[in-house]
């Protein structure tokens, strides 16, 4: 298997990645769903780190010193992609997450981890993106810090669904912000791996699921 291959089987072995019948958040029906927060054991988090520190190094080995994880599924994702990055590449990286709600006591404040002291380039460490919402209100939220200077995104997959603007939210989120988003596989790279019959046998594959993704990317994938 490619790497990207050997990323979509593991989604699909974790149960991250489902096949069958889903409803998205904006209404949409769709015949695949991802769900990250699957990643529940020490393993599964681990391996999923290394594909992101991957992903990292790929786009912004030298350009970034710190990772925040939006609250929820970005803290785990964030704090054990800092480590995987540290033990595999050797790259200390600061990393940053936030309290969905701010601490009246003690240190105080929304944020946990690094608190930006002085200029630093950031990545936003997600997992999913469909509409873009959580990705919207993080950029409003950095933007409040003064030496919090967001350069990247990173998720793990990228729907590429066209938003009401006729773009992929990942695309408007580059445009709107001036960023760099990238993820570790698209609906493409789903696709490629189920037109191997073979990768269909082996995660054990819904009859029709091929044609029932090619249906659904025509209808809203975006370019």
């Amino acid at each position: 298997m490619n790497k990207t291959d050997t990323f979509v089987h593991f989604l699909v072995e974790s149960g991250a990645l489902k096949f069958g019948n889903f409803v998205t958040k904006s209404g949409r029906e769709t015949p695949y769903f991802i769900n990250t927060g699957e990643f529940r054991t020490g393993a599964s988090l681990s391996k999923l780190a290394e594909f992101y520190a991957a992903a990292f190094m790929e786009h912004f080995a030298d350009k970034a010193q710190n990772l925040y994880g939006p609250a929820y599924k970005g803290i785990p994702l964030c704090a054990a992609t800092a480590m995987k990055l540290s033990d595999v590449y050797a790259k200390n990286l600061t990393f940053t997450y936030n309290r969905k709600e701010v601490k009246d006591h003690g240190e105080g404040g929304s944020l946990v981890g690094y608190k930006y002291a002085e200029k630093t380039n950031v990545v936003i460490i997600e997992d999913v993106i469909t509409a873009g919402t959580s990705v919207n209100e993080t950029m409003q939220a950095l933007s409040q810090i003064e030496n919090a200077n967001v350069i990247g995104l990173l998720i793990s997959v990228d729907r590429k669904e066209k938003l009401q603007n006729g773009k992929s939210a990942l695309q408007t989120v580059q445009d709107e912000y001036g960023i760099e988003a990238h993820s570790i596989v698209n609906i493409n790279d789903i696709i490629a791996f189920l037109e191997s019959e073979e990768n269909r046998k082996a995660i054990n594959a819904p009859e029709g699921i091929l044609d029932r993704v090619y249906a659904y990317r025509e209808k809203w994938g975006a370019v």
